[in-house]
């Protein structure tokens, strides 16, 4: 009797240790993150995604159980890949403020530079003497986005939470659609590549298209031209119907989301007499898409064969 109870006592000391063993395991991991260096001493077990591409690129990770809130959805838009959904039912939403992020839980913040504000998430210092940790997404604090950004965040994911072999897998799928379509258009001579306008949105005359980013470097890569490249030292910036005139896109791709419905501005796009002779506007040759395709995550991809496909339709028959 007195051996079997000193071997339960041991057995008992044996399994109050391990939570700390296990956390003894973890090997620390730094990331460099624009200016800010972040050390992970222990793996994050409560992550708010301030964003819904954030959230797919845990789920896509296999981390669906680290989530413990997202963001409600800002459009109707705004919808995680089909294949997902299972795993986004079960992730609570809240409403953008410190005071929701602080309740969740969230041990680890994931979200745009612009969620770090005071009037929005909240700021790194306001996390920080929390002791939450925030990440944000690399795209939005580099000069110029590219999809080489989002491979970083992927990267970044995985070590945090050791799932690197996971997160190469991810990229290197990404990566080998992304070529394949490169692949199919790599012989067009640059003379030849459509030329590309953005209409993300409208007010009256002012238009609201991109500079340089994520959006400027798919269509790229998939062979086209963006007809207001460099046009502004923003990603984004408001523009006027005579840029459409002047640089005479053969495709417009429509970015759709927010209040203002895909038949709005197609149809302040058809009904300007303005525009009635532009290539694009007089064959009808439009692309729209999702906003949330062409921001921070494994989406990029498939708009990028999205766009390819369009620009170049007997190439992919």
């Amino acid at each position: 009797m007195k051996k079997f109870l000193s071997l339960f006592i041991v057995l008992c000391m044996a399994l109050a240790l391990v939570p700390a063993f296990a956390e003894e395991t973890y090997e620390p991991v730094t990331i460099q993150n624009g200016d800010r260096t972040l050390v992970f001493t222990e793996m994050p077990e409560a992550v708010l995604c301030c964003h819904l591409y954030a959230a797919e690129n845990m789920v896509m990770l296999g981390l669906a159980d680290k989530i413990v809130a997202k963001n409600v959805p800002t459009n109707a838009a705004e919808v995680p890949l089909p294949e997902l959904a299972d795993a986004f039912a079960s992730i609570p939403e809240i409403e953008r403020s410190h005071e929701n992020a602080v309740a969740s839980g969230a041990d680890l913040v994931i979200g745009q530079v612009s969620a770090f504000r005071e009037n929005s998430w909240g700021t790194y210092e306001m996390f920080e003497s929390k002791n939450i940790n925030c990440y944000t997404i690399s795209g939005t604090i580099a000069e110029d986005e590219t999809v080489e950004n989002i491979y970083e965040d992927i990267r970044a994911l995985g070590a945090i939470f050791k799932v690197e072999d996971r997160a190469e897998e991810v990229i290197a799928d990404m990566q080998a659609r992304i070529d394949a379509v490169q692949e199919k258009v790599a012989d067009v001579p640059q003379e030849e590549k459509p030329v590309v306008f953005v209409m993300d949105s409208n007010n009256g005359n002012e238009i609201y298209t991109t500079s340089k980013g994520l959006q400027s470097n798919l269509i790229e890569l998939a062979g086209g031209i963006n007809a207001t490249r460099n046009m502004a030292d923003a990603r984004w910036f408001t523009t006027s119907v005579e840029v459409i005139v002047d640089t005479n896109p053969d495709i417009i791709i429509f970015n759709d989301y927010g209040t203002e419905t895909i038949e709005e501005k197609l149809d302040f796009i058809n009904s300007n007499p303005a525009l009635s002779e532009v290539p694009a506007v007089k064959n009808q040759n439009y692309i729209i898409i999702p906003l949330v395709a062409v921001m921070q995550d494994i989406r990029a991809a498939s708009a990028c064969e999205t766009f390819a496909q369009s620009f170049y339709p007997e190439r992919f028959e």
